[in-house]
């Protein structure tokens, strides 16, 4: 009963903003069942495939409240099932401070959704021979080879079992000119808990497996991403670097993060540069939501793409099996266990910026939630718990 009341309370407020004359009512009123000329997909329905379309749209009549309150500050979803796009739609802004709509499949910063790349990229080079993982990190980087980093192995930096910690940056290491500088900051201070033991996600993991990436290459890891991953998967609308002059940049949306006060207040937009002049290798990237949706789909693939194979099925399931905690792979966050020998795990990714993209094989269905609002857990975790139930999966949700 008090699920359905909120239900029926948020398509109230959906039906109020929609009579309210301005941008935000515009985005409101987007059409969730048509597909943009661009899709990669075909255009379906929820009821073609399924699904209950009242499960989705008491959804995004939730993420259009949360703006309407303040809590965020736009929001896009797009949900594909069958191979089918059966809903498309964005809510608020892309920028607030400007009353500028959030459009769909525009750009966002990926932060941490990036890792998989980072990680993609080194489980090409495992599979050409060029690296093991189970090589120390000491045997690519010297900055590594001392006491505390001497064993720290590439697959432990897969799966965030290498001992380091989110929190704990070397001084100076944002104000280093390279990747490579940086990572040697981090090998230099080393992990503060013991490699090899337990799960600790940190963003010194992927850092490190760039700078690798790049040893083993002699080029930047983002050129290998960029050569080796989305040339080839035809990801177009993803990029490694940013600046206000780019080609792309009018796509780009605002971040907007919390204040003390606990208010949203942008922090960045795209006349601005990007915030360190080097490539992030655990969370620099800049795409759609329908470029994460091929991306995913190679996955889903077990590691196929129309023209080709990104990396063998072995490798993909590897990836995606338990490592140090059963909620992470190599470079994957992952949720419950493959059904059979045929499925694998819901796997994904989020991203601190509000990014989320989640595929459930097990239904064939992947979801994309993508926002620009960092730091809004309240909203954030009411999301992530309803977000299964929009393909027909069990909701967390009380």
């Amino acid at each position: 009963m008090r699920m359905r009341s909120r239900l029926f309370l948020s398509f109230a407020v959906a039906s109020s903003l929609l009579a309210v004359p301005d941008a935000f009512a515009q985005a409101s009123a987007q059409a969730r069942h048509d597909c943009l000329p661009t899709s990669p997909f075909p255009c379906s329905t929820a009821e073609d495939e399924g699904l209950d379309p009242f499960v989705i749209e008491a959804f995004m009549n939730d993420v259009a409240w949360w703006v309407e309150q303040g809590r965020l500050v736009g929001g896009e979803l797009l949900v594909i099932v069958n191979g089918h796009i059966v809903w498309h739609q964005a809510v608020g802004w892309s920028d607030r401070d400007r009353r500028t709509p959030l459009e769909r499949n525009s750009i966002y910063r990926l932060r941490s959704m990036t890792k998989p790349f980072t990680g993609a990229a080194i489980l090409v080079l495992a599979e050409e021979g060029r690296l093991d993982l189970d090589d120390p990190a000491a045997m690519y980087l010297s900055s590594f080879d001392n006491e505390r980093s001497g064993t720290i192995t590439i697959r432990e930096l897969l799966t965030h079992g290498a001992g380091f910690e989110q929190t704990r940056f070397p001084d100076g290491y944002w104000a280093r000119p390279d990747l490579r500088s940086a990572v040697d900051l981090v090998g230099e201070m080393g992990p503060p808990n013991p490699p090899g033991e337990s799960y600790r996600y940190s963003d010194h993991n992927s850092a490190t497996l760039g700078a690798i990436v790049a040893e083993v290459t002699g080029a930047p890891v983002e050129a290998f991403i960029q050569t080796r991953i989305l040339d080839p998967l035809g990801l177009r609308d993803t990029h490694a670097h940013f600046s206000p002059d780019s080609a792309w940049a009018p796509r780009m949306n605002s971040t907007y993060g919390t204040s003390s006060d606990g208010s949203l207040e942008r922090y960045w937009d795209p006349s601005m540069q990007q915030q360190t002049p080097w490539f992030r290798a655990s969370g620099g990237l800049y795409s759609t939501v329908f470029d994460y949706a091929r991306w995913l789909t190679v996955w889903m693939n077990l590691g196929a793409y129309e023209e080709g194979r990104l990396l063998d099925e072995a490798t993909v399931r590897e990836a995606l099996a338990p490592g140090y905690s059963p909620r992470y792979g190599m470079h994957w966050e992952r949720s419950g266990d493959p059904e059979g020998n045929s499925f694998l795990p819901a796997f994904g990714h989020s991203g601190s910026d509000g990014t989320f993209a989640m595929a459930f094989p097990a239904v064939d269905a992947m979801v994309f939630y993508f926002t620009q609002s960092r730091g809004a857990r309240g909203v954030w975790q009411e999301a992530m718990s309803l977000i299964p139930g929009l393909v027909g999966l069990e909701a967390t949700a009380e």
